[in-house]
């Protein structure tokens, strides 16, 4: 098998005809150099496409990769987004319960599995960035704490409370997030930069 990564012929696939072990050494590669693959096509097609692949025959394999930097600043772009649907949503919820109707477990679900995203959004933030490690080291500790609390309420399916608890401090920091964005995204360009420098 030919393997080319982001348009360069590579070594990989050349001694093996096990597909699991040459993608598990491609993203051991791309790790170290902090990317990870986005798209996989054998001959042309996507290999999430379920295709039917014969190792026995010459493939060629492209793969396109992200790096982290990309990753992130896709994160916060689509983070705006995300956090104006929660607020549409959560205002949905109160309309259900001064409604007396019964709000679905679905969209509770939904609903968790936005918050656990954006939790971990906030902990690549602070791991990977200085500015973000000073800004928004609190912020995570206290996000996890509701994160926590809601999980209980969740798992009590008392989802007035839960909708009370998003109310307060979960929505106070998702809406000063969003007002950050801009300066986040900055911020992270400008780390890229210096490290260009020093490298």
């Amino acid at each position: 098998m030919e393997v080319y990564i982001d348009n360069q012929k590579t070594n990989f696939g050349r001694r093996s005809k096990d597909l699991e072990k040459i993608l598990k050494a491609i993203s051991k590669k791309l790790e170290k150099n902090e990317k990870v693959i986005q798209n996989i096509y054998i001959n042309g097609s996507n290999i999430q496409d379920n295709i039917v692949i014969d190792m026995d025959s010459q493939n060629i394999m492209e793969v396109e990769t992200k790096s982290y930097t990309d990753l992130i600043l896709d994160s916060l772009t689509i983070s705006k987004e995300y956090i104006e649907i929660f607020f549409e949503v959560k205002e949905d919820f109160q309309q259900l319960i001064e409604d007396n109707e019964k709000i679905s477990g679905i969209d509770i679900e939904e609903t968790d599995s936005f918050l656990n995203w954006f939790s971990d959004l906030l902990y690549f933030l602070v791991e990977n960035y200085a500015f973000a490690y000073k800004n928004l080291q609190e912020t995570l500790e206290t996000f996890r704490q509701e994160l926590a609390m809601l999980s209980e309420l969740k798992e009590k399916r008392d989802y007035v409370a839960y909708v009370s608890t998003l109310d307060y401090c979960v929505s106070d920091i998702l809406e000063n997030f969003k007002s950050n964005i801009d300066y986040y995204y900055k911020s992270i360009l400008e780390d890229v930069e210096q490290k260009k420098i020093i490298f």
